[in-house]
């Protein structure tokens, strides 16, 4: 998984496993993510680097790279392997077709070492974003070049985002859906009721119930790029 340090295999699966609670647990409060670093936050970090084998000089420099291939963004290098960077690395290893455990080990860094930054894969003129449903990544698209990458997870089966161009329609910071009596941040709908908006829990698999969900470090980023007939293409393989 990502080329961790050697350990028996129960292990490799229990660290990952605390490590993905921890993030849960990181995640699941935004109101408290706005005020300062969470103690869960620090433990993320601590656990992640740990498990990459990285020190605060070899995480800004996985962050800075990350950055430059349109990953992560520039408030995201701190030199903290937090939940926003796990994030991030996820996306790289969903494009990159990587084992998605958010753990930047050898296996990814030597494919950062290499990568180049993503590719629309429709063509067009002035702005619009790529829904990837193999890859399960957002592309954020200015003047043909990825401005940003993001890990997302879409609908279920059963509930399949469906395919198609489409365009953004109405958007609501606060999105209240009575059919799941929850709150969906940052929510720009484009068909039906789905919409890309930010979730307390994003997995590296479709599990939504048709609806784009993008983290808390990407949602309101988004929301702002992203207006009202904006281009929204919805793609099964590429």
């Amino acid at each position: 998984m990502g080329g961790r340090a050697p350990l028996s295999t129960s292990l490799r699966v229990a660290t990952a496993a605390t490590a993905i609670a921890l993030i849960a647990l990181a995640v699941v409060s935004p109101a408290a993510a706005r005020t300062a670093p969470s103690r869960a936050d620090a433990t993320v970090a601590s656990s992640l680097a740990e498990q990459a084998g990285l020190q605060p000089p070899g995480v800004t420099a996985l962050q800075r790279r990350l950055a430059a291939l349109g990953y992560l963004s520039g408030n995201g290098i701190d030199g903290s392997y937090g939940p926003q960077t796990y994030s991030a690395v996820i996306a790289f290893q969903k494009w990159e077709l990587l084992p998605r455990d958010g753990i930047a080990g050898p296996v990814t860094r030597s494919a950062l070492g290499t990568a180049k930054r993503p590719t629309p894969r429709t063509a067009g003129t002035g702005a619009w974003v790529e829904i990837l449903l193999d890859r399960q990544v957002l592309l954020l698209i200015r003047a043909g070049r990825v401005e940003r990458v993001s890990h997302v997870s879409t609908g279920r089966k059963g509930f399949a985002t469906p395919r198609g161009k489409y365009a953004v329609r109405l958007k609501m910071r606060r999105s209240w859906s009575k059919q799941y009596r929850v709150w969906l941040p940052w929510a720009s709908y484009f068909v039906r009721g789905i919409a890309i908006h930010q979730s307390d829990v994003v997995p590296v698999r479709p599990v939504s119930h048709g609806c784009v969900r993008v983290t808390r470090f990407d949602a309101a980023w988004l929301y702002r790029r992203t207006p009202v007939g904006m281009r929204v293409r919805v793609l099964a393989r590429t």
